[in-house]
């Protein structure tokens, strides 16, 4: 653990000073490379802090990255491939940042409490049926679903795995939107337009997940049960 969270801390150390360098060379000279060099570290800096602890916006700063704009190389295709997989590289760190968070706090308390529940033991045996390609996907598709993560985490996943799949996941999720704000040529008007609504579309399904639930437990309840006791069957049973 303080191995990691040395590394971690000289990581985001490392970033700060190459983005208050560049900054400070565009800023003296308004060259193109320091201005590209200073978004590619912002945007590594700031993927590394976005996990479920800190839950920040993550597409924006891939698009604006690859779009014309702030585009980091002359040559499409190594643009697209440099910022995708820095991004992932990035979010890999996030990661494994909150693997040794939560190790931290679950093995302290909750952690040997959740495994001696029978719902954690259901649903560990279907996580491992195949951890490695189910982390893969998630990390792949747009939907949050930190539970997964979590639970990969109590189980004490090995870590390079965990980051593998992290790393396989993203990687072509980035390269997507990179590749969408490239041949589109989005504009940040564009971009700040896409991150909205993918943040609306990530509040309606939370929302309509609640909802659900909440109807799945309406009927799932005594009262809306068919053996429910009516009051002509207490009166009935009074007299007897």
């Amino acid at each position: 653990m303080r191995a990691w969270f040395t590394l971690f801390l000289l990581w985001m150390g490392g970033l700060t000073w190459a983005a208050c360098l560049s900054l400070g060379r565009y800023e003296q000279t308004g060259a193109e490379s320091a201005f590209r060099t200073w978004l590619l570290t912002l945007m590594v800096f700031y993927l590394t802090l976005c996990n479920s602890l800190l839950p920040l916006p993550t597409a924006w700063i891939v698009l604006l990255a690859a779009s014309p704009t702030g585009g980091l190389s002359t040559s499409p295709l190594v643009n697209l491939l440099l910022v995708s997989f820095l991004a992932a590289v990035a979010t890999v760190a996030a990661n494994l940042n909150e693997y040794h968070l939560l190790t931290c706090l679950l093995e302290r308390g909750l952690g040997p409490r959740l495994r001696r529940t029978r719902t954690y033991a259901w649903v560990a045996r279907w996580f491992d049926r195949a951890p490695f390609q189910l982390l893969t996907l998630l990390a792949f598709v747009p939907i949050p679903v930190d539970a997964v993560r979590w639970l990969a985490i109590l189980r004490r996943y090995p870590r390079g795995r965990f980051a593998l799949a992290y790393l396989l996941g993203r990687w072509p999720r980035y390269l997507l939107l990179a590749g969408c704000s490239s041949l589109l040529s989005l504009t940040i008007r564009q971009i700040a337009c896409v991150q909205l609504a993918l943040v609306g579309a990530a509040l309606a399904g939370r929302l309509a997940w609640h909802a659900l639930s909440r109807r799945r437990a309406r009927l799932n309840s005594p009262l809306n049960s068919g053996d429910s006791v009516t009051p002509r069957q207490v009166e009935t049973s009074h007299s007897r």
